[in-house]
C-alpha cells in the first residue's frame, strides 16, 4: 500500500500547524543561525504529536520512511511560514536542510525495545536502547545521482539504494512521463553543470546492555546508520537511545555463495542517556562526607580501606585481595612522562583467572554498573587480537 496524494496532505499539514504551535521559538532561532548549508534538527516529541492526530500516528507507525520526508517538507513549509510572520525578517534566512527528529515513543513493547530488533520488525520505528562498541570514521555519501536522456534531454534523478549499501541502480529507461523510453542518457553527477549530492554519514555499533539480560545471555550486536547531524552525536561506551526505522541490506553478491542479509537501525534520532559534563561536579554534600570519613580514619586509613572494599562487589563474600585489585583499577592512575618525554598511562590491566563459579563475571558487570562509560564485552564478540590462549598443564 502506497500513501495517496489526499493522504500526503493531510499529514504534511497536520504537521506543519503543529510545529508552529509547538516549536516556533526553535524554527525562529534555527532561521537566526548564519550558516545556511548546515543541517538543523527539531526534536518532536511523538507522544504529544499522536494525541493532536491520531490518524497521523497510525499513518507513522504503518509507513515511517514514507512520513518522515513528507515531516521534513512540512517542516521547511513551517519555517517559511515562519519567516513570512517573522516582525524582522531581514535578521533572518531560510534553512533547507531541516529535519524532524522524532523521539519519545509511547513506552510499550511494540516501539520501546531494551533488545536488538529482529527480522519481523523490519519496516516499523522503534526506540532501542544499548550501549555503544564501535563507532566508524565520518565519511562522504553520494545519495543521489542526475541523469540527461540523450534523446528528449529530460534530467531526472536516481536516488542510492540503502538496502544495497547505497549502490546506484542505472535506470532501465528515460524516466519522462511523456513516453520517451529511451535507453541511451549520460550521468550529470560530478560535473560543473550538476554537482554531486551528497552528505555525511557515520556507522556505529551497539550493544544490548548486559545489566538488562537474563543470566547467562550473551548481548547481541546491531549497526547503526548516521546521517546528516545525526554523525559524532555519540562516542564508543555512551548508553544510548536510538529511534529508527529497523530496515535491511543484502550484502554483495557472489557466484556460488548464499545471499546474505543483515539487518540495520537507521536512525532519525539519537538521544545520550549517560552525557557526561567535562569536569567531574561534586557538590559540597558530597565533599564534606568524603572528608569525614577520611577525618574518622585518620589514624588508621587501612581501616577505612577494608570499608570501602567491603561495599564494593557486595553480592560476593569475601576476595578482598580481588576487590582492591578491581578498586585500583577503577580508580586508575598518574600519567608519567619520563626525560626523553615519553608518556606512560597510569591505567593498569587486571587479569582475573579462576574455576566457574568463583564471581569473575559478578565483578565485571559491577565495574560495568558503577563506571559511566564502559563497555562489557565477551569472547564471542571479541576478535582475536589481544586476546589470550588457553594454558593446560600436561602431566611428564
Amino acid at each position: 500500500m502506497v500513501l495517496s496524494a489526499e493522504q500526503v496532505s493531510l499529514i504534511g499539514q497536520v504537521f506543519e500547524s503543529y510545529v508552529l504551535e509547538h516549536h516556533r521559538d526553535e524554527i525562529l532561532a534555527i532561521l537566526r543561525e548564519a550558516d545556511e548549508q548546515a543541517h538543523y534538527p527539531v526534536v518532536v516529541d511523538a507522544l504529544t504529536l499522536f494525541e493532536t492526530n491520531m490518524e497521523i500516528g497510525e499513518f507513522f507507525n504503518a509507513f515511517p520512511s514514507e512520513v518522515l520526508p513528507i515531516f521534513d517538507s512540512a517542516l521547511r513549509r513551517a519555517a517559511l511560514a515562519a519567516l513570512q510572520e517573522s516582525a524582522e525578517p531581514a535578521q533572518l534566512s531560510l534553512k533547507q536542510n531541516l529535519h524532524a527528529r522524532v523521539s519519545g515513543l509511547p513506552v510499550c513493547p511494540e516501539l520501546t525495545r531494551e533488545h536488538i530488533p529482529k527480522s519481523k520488525d523490519v519496516g516499523h520505528f522503534l526506540s532501542v536502547t544499548g550501549t555503544v562498541i564501535r563507532t566508524s570514521s565520518v565519511k562522504v555519501l553520494e545519495f543521489e545521482r542526475s541523469y540527461i536522456c540523450n534523446k528528449c534531454k529530460h534530467v531526472f534523478a536516481v536516488r542510492a539504494d540503502f538496502e544495497q549499501y547505497y549502490a546506484f541502480c542505472r535506470p532501465a529507461a528515460c524516466l519522462n512521463e511523456e513516453g520517451c523510453n529511451s535507453t541511451k542518457f549520460m550521468c550529470l553527477s560530478g560535473t560543473t553543470s550538476s554537482p554531486t549530492c551528497c552528505r555525511d554519514y557515520q556507522e556505529i555499533k551497539i550493544q544490548e546492555q548486559v545489566q538488562r539480560l537474563s543470566v547467562g545471555s550473551i548481548p547481541r550486536c546491531m549497526v547503526v546508520v548516521l546521517e546528516d547531524d545525526l554523525v559524532d552525536s555519540c562516542k564508543s561506551g555512551d548508553d544510548i537511545t536510538v529511534y529508527g526505522v529497523v530496515m535491511q541490506r543484502w550484502k554483495p553478491f557472489h557466484e556460488g555463495a548464499r545471499c546474505d542479509l543483515e539487518l540495520v537501525l537507521k536512525a532519525n534520532y539519537v538521544k545520550v542517556n549517560n552525557e557526561q559534563l567535562a569536569g567531574v561536579v561534586i557538590d559540597e554534600e558530597v565533599r564534606k562526607e568524603f572528608e569525614d570519613f577520611w577525618e574518622r580514619h585518620r589514624n588508621d586509613p587501612l581501616a577505612g580501606r577494608n570499608e570501602i572494599l567491603a561495599s564494593l562487589c557486595p553480592q560476593v563474600f569475601g576476595l578482598y585481595l580481588v576487590k582492591l585489585a578491581v578498586a585500583m583499577v577503577l580508580a586508575g592512575g598518574v600519567q608519567r612522562t619520563d626525560a626523553a618525554g615519553t608518556r606512560t598511562r597510569g591505567e593498569s590491566h587486571l587479569l582475573l583467572v579462576g574455576d566457574p563459579g568463583t564471581g569473575k563475571s559478578q565483578f565485571l558487570k559491577y565495574a560495568v554498573k558503577i563506571m559511566p562509560r564502559s563497555v562489557l564485552t565477551a569472547g564471542i564478540g571479541s576478535t582475536s587480537a589481544g586476546s589470550g590462549c588457553p594454558l593446560a598443564a600436561n602431566s611428564p
